[in-house]
């Protein structure tokens, strides 16, 4: 993983460079300002699911969770289909994905704003 943050970071770097040397200011500094704010909604993004994955909101869905059940009875038949849920093998290929999930959105998110400083200066320069 590492090897591939790496080689984004510097194709980030490389790709806003030669974008900085090459566009018209007008048109660099629309590129800054969606890059950013693309940036920004991913980085968001991933920090939201990384604070959801840490077990942050557990107390509250469980408390929500012990409402519905006292308000609504479920069927035989979801109540079969809810042990597949906690099968061990579904629970650990979840958690991988939630992961690489994560890592993919901060790390994306992380890089556009990158993109959007490394241009910043040559708006400025």
């Amino acid at each position: 993983m590492r090897k591939w943050m790496t080689i984004l970071l510097a194709i980030t770097v490389i790709s806003s460079i030669l974008l900085g040397m090459n566009l018209q200011p007008v048109v660099l500094l629309s590129i800054i300002n969606k890059s950013f704010f693309t940036g920004l909604l991913l980085l968001m993004a991933g920090c939201l699911a990384l604070v959801v994955r840490s077990g942050f909101f557990i107390v509250f869905l469980r408390g929500f969770k012990q409402l519905k059940e006292l308000f609504f009875r479920k069927p035989r038949m979801i109540k079969d289909d809810m042990f597949q849920l906690e099968d061990p093998t579904f629970q650990q290929n979840k958690e991988t994905l939630a992961r690489f999930g994560t890592y993919l959105l901060v790390t994306i998110g992380a890089c556009f704003i990158l993109f959007s400083l490394v241009l910043t200066c040559f708006f400025y320069l």
